[in-house]
């Protein structure tokens, strides 16, 4: 103990790290490693592109960045993809739907994961007077947008990909543009999606939560 701060016990660091290490493991077996081995894409150099996102993963981990977490190992899974796009042309709606369950469940485990670099309280401290006080107007809304943005960092993703991948027409008009690649055109326009989307939720999603963190007028 330091400064009046209890240090966080081990055992429980070493449980985020296995939850983290676990969770995306789980999503590149589902993304990468099934869907390879399935279609033998995965053979010679190419095991080392495979292999790519687990080493991005494990850095993240290793070094407990959250970015690289969040946003690096997903990111990564794209690599894989973009030079084997044949492993994610025959996706089914289930298979789609496990897939988005288990990044999903990944991205807030590792969130969870961050919040064991955060100190503990003081061994002395006192409650606030304004803590047994009804809970302000403003921190209601907050909390209003915070759940608002959660749904929608599910909700958006899921419909552009849902409308690229299951919708029957766009199967018709990319058959048709593009006979004998429409499976491999999907899966580059996948790839400009999830892009596009990284983007809109820099700018329009984070950038909603920017003013939120210097208060609310």
């Amino acid at each position: 103990m330091a400064s009046g701060v209890w240090t966080i016990p081990k055992r429980w660091r070493a449980f985020a790290d296995t939850v983290a290490l676990a969770l995306g493991i789980n999503v590149w077996i589902s993304i990468v490693l099934l869907p390879g081995l399935f279609t033998g894409s995965w053979q010679g150099r190419a095991i080392l592109i495979a292999l790519f996102p687990l080493a991005v993963l494990g850095i993240g981990i290793w070094r407990r960045i959250e970015s690289i977490l969040l946003l690096g190992f997903p990111s990564a899974l794209l690599v894989p993809v973009a030079a084997a796009p044949e492993i994610v042309a025959s996706y089914s709606a289930l298979r789609f739907a496990m897939v988005a369950i288990g990044l999903i469940a990944y991205l807030f485990g590792a969130s969870v994961f961050a919040s064991f670099y955060e100190p503990v309280k003081p061994v002395s401290s006192r409650q606030l007077s304004s803590a047994s006080k009804p809970q302000p107007v403003r921190w209601r809304r907050r909390f209003r947008v915070y759940h608002g943005l959660a749904i929608l960092s599910v909700v958006v993703p899921a419909v552009i990909l849902y409308a690229i991948n299951f919708n029957d027409s766009n199967h018709a008009f990319m058959k048709q543009m593009f006979p004998g690649r429409a499976g491999s055109f999907a899966a580059v326009v996948n790839l400009a999606a999830i892009g596009v989307w990284v983007l809109m939720y820099s700018a329009f999603f984070l950038g909603t939560l920017r003013p939120h963190r210097t208060g609310d007028p």
